[in-house]
């Protein structure tokens, strides 16, 4: 048995749900996803099995190429902040 399938047994153990991987539900999926780096010990460890779908979403956002363009974007603005421009300066660069 693979560790993906002992983990999802564990957690269908832990909430009494059956989870089925070809539901397309995305909350489900999302909860799995969360439950995994619960168990995985990669979750804060204030998650508890309740907050596995709200992990799950959080961990999905952290994966999409839109939260990595926020987090170039935050960057840069530190970045030219930090060099001495001002808010001003940097919005007038920008357009």
């Amino acid at each position: 048995m693979s560790k993906a399938s002992k983990l999802i047994e564990r957690l269908e153990a832990e909430t009494g749900q059956r989870i089925d991987s070809n539901d397309g539900d995305n909350l489900t999926m999302a909860g799995l996803l969360g439950a995994i780096s619960r168990l995985m010990g990669k979750s804060p460890s204030s998650y508890r099995a309740r907050d596995d779908v709200a992990a799950g979403l959080l961990i999905k956002h952290q994966m999409s190429p839109e939260y990595e363009r926020e987090q170039e974007s935050k960057k840069m603005m530190a970045e030219l902040l930090a060099s001495g421009l001002s808010p001003d300066d940097v919005k007038g660069l920008m357009g």
